[in-house]
């Protein structure tokens, strides 16, 4: 098999690997009410650590003592 299509043969392969993973996925995430109280909780914990990083990155003294440490 010449060199291209097997280069070619690997990227569709992986395509289809990636496509029954997030296949898979929405699967569960339809189906398991606990996986989506999850997935909504951890985006919201991203979302605080975003918001706690970005105010520590601030070049003043104590920034982060004003943010809640809840």
């Amino acid at each position: 098999m010449p060199q291209r299509f097997q280069l070619f043969e690997k990227i569709a392969f992986s395509v289809v690997c990636w496509f029954a993973i997030a296949c898979s996925a929405f699967i569960a995430y339809e189906r398991c009410p606990d996986i989506k109280i999850a997935l909504h909780v951890g985006a919201e914990a991203l979302r605080y650590t975003g918001q706690y990083s970005f105010a520590c990155a601030a070049p003043a003294a104590d920034v982060c003592a004003q943010l809640p440490a809840n």
